[in-house]
């Protein structure tokens, strides 16, 4: 399904981003790869196989960084839009910090909304596109030391039920992505037990599975992702009893 299909990937530059441009770079995809860092994109660039991907800097926490791009991103007609950007720090309650909270939330929510400006009335135009959100299974229920992060993922998940609830039944697809722990340099942040974390690659390859099938959620690894399916399925006395002990 990748041959000759355009991909807008946001959120490039690293991590599952980088991993996820190689794999759809040799599945046959064009890329137009957007980060902050332009050094970066211009790196993986020159690693990447196939012809006619390019570099579009854009900083999602600026409206006008995202329209700019979008102006150059829409000449070439994208097929799919992959919000990867993220940010991520470990915190508390005894340790809140509201800058922190706030860069979270505005890179991992509100620059979707920003790009999803720009991008719905374009699919919705053409009647066609197809749209992946990059959440977190952070999103499905409270958990410790995630004030901030955990509820930027939370409104991401929720965001893309919307979407699908309203887009349902048309040509656009919507999917979302919610990866357990990866190794990245956001998770290397964390001080506490991960449990079956995967590389960057293993992710890759999962997306690359989900976003080929016709399922709404993408998550892994599901050896992690279903234990945190059942505990949020619990009264919030028994949840939260059993966090204490999990953690």
């Amino acid at each position: 399904m990748w041959q000759g299909r355009r991909v807008w990937l946001i959120g490039a530059s690293e991590g599952i981003g980088a991993a996820l441009a190689k794999a759809l770079a040799a599945a046959g995809a064009q890329l137009l790869l957007s980060a902050r860092n332009a050094e970066r994109l211009r790196g993986l660039l020159a690693e990447l196989p196939g012809a006619g991907h390019c570099a579009v800097p854009m900083d999602v926490r600026a409206p006008a960084s995202v329209a700019e791009a979008w102006a150059a991103v829409s000449e070439a007609a994208p097929d799919i839009v992959l919000y990867n950007a993220g940010a991520y720090e470990p915190m508390g309650a005894r340790a809140f910090d509201l800058a922190k909270a706030e860069q979270m939330m505005d890179v991992n929510f509100h620059g979707a909304l920003r790009v999803l400006s720009h991008v719905l009335p374009f699919f919705l135009e053409r009647q066609a596109g197809h749209l992946v959100l990059v959440a977190s299974v952070a999103a499905y229920s409270g958990l410790p030391n995630a004030i901030g992060y955990g509820a930027s993922k939370a409104a991401l998940l929720h965001l893309a039920e919307n979407l699908q609830a309203d887009l349902d039944g048309s040509a656009i697809k919507v999917q979302v992505v919610n990866p357990g722990f990866v190794k990245t340099r956001l998770t290397d942040k964390n001080d506490f037990p991960m449990p079956c974390i995967i590389t960057p690659e293993e992710a890759a390859t999962a997306m690359m599975r989900g976003m080929a099938s016709g399922d709404f959620e993408i998550h892994f690894p599901k050896r992690f992702t279903y234990v945190l399916k059942t505990l949020r399925l619990l009264p919030y006395r028994l949840y939260f009893t059993l966090l204490r002990a999990l953690l």
